[in-house]
C-alpha cells in the first residue's frame, strides 16, 4: 500500500488486512504460518506474525523507529478496533513513511469525503423539498 497506484484500493486492502490479522490473532488459523522444525517450542501464529511483520517493517523502512513500528503492530492486532479506527490507524502509519508522505495522500480519505458529499447533497435536497415552489417542475419526484 505504499505505492501511489494502490490508493484507490485502500478500503478493500484495509478491510482484508484487518480480517486476516484478526483471524490469526483469534487463533482461527490452525495451520502453522511458520516452519515448526525451526521455530521455538510453543511458538504460536499470532506471536510469529507479530515478529515477522515487525522484522519486515524494520528492514524495509529504516527511517522508522522501533517504537513507531511497535505501536503500529500493537494497533493492527487490537481486536477491539473497528474497521474505521483500523483504517485511520493504517493511514496514520502510511503518512509516517517518508516514501509515502511526499505524495498526495488525499486518495486515502476518498471514502469519507464521498460520504460527506452525499450527506451534504441529501441535506440540501431535503431543505429544497421543504420549501414549496423552490423546485422546478422537472426536479419534482412524481413517484411519491
Amino acid at each position: 500500500m505504499t505505492d501511489r497506484l494502490h490508493k484507490s484500493g485502500f478500503k478493500l486492502q484495509a478491510t482484508l488486512l484487518r480480517h486476516m490479522v484478526h483471524l490469526v490473532q483469534k487463533n482461527q488459523v490452525i495451520v502453522p504460518l511458520f516452519d515448526p522444525s525451526t521455530a521455538a517450542p510453543g511458538q504460536s501464529n499470532p506471536v510469529f506474525l507479530r515478529e515477522h511483520v515487525s522484522t519486515m517493517l524494520v528492514s524495509t523502512f529504516p527511517n522508522l523507529t522501533r517504537t513507531q513500528i511497535s505501536n503500529f503492530i500493537d494497533g493492527m492486532f487490537d481486536l477491539n478496533m473497528d474497521l474505521l479506527t483500523f483504517k485511520t490507524h493504517l493511514r496514520d502509519f502510511l503518512v509516517q513513511l517518508k516514501e509515502f508522505s511526499v505524495e498526495d495522500n488525499s486518495g486515502l480519505f476518498q471514502e469519507e469525503a464521498d460520504e460527506v458529499t452525499k450527506k451534504k447533497n441529501a441535506d440540501l435536497q431535503a431543505q429544497r423539498n421543504a420549501v414549496p415552489g423552490i423546485l422546478k417542475p422537472s426536479e419534482i419526484d412524481d413517484d411519491l
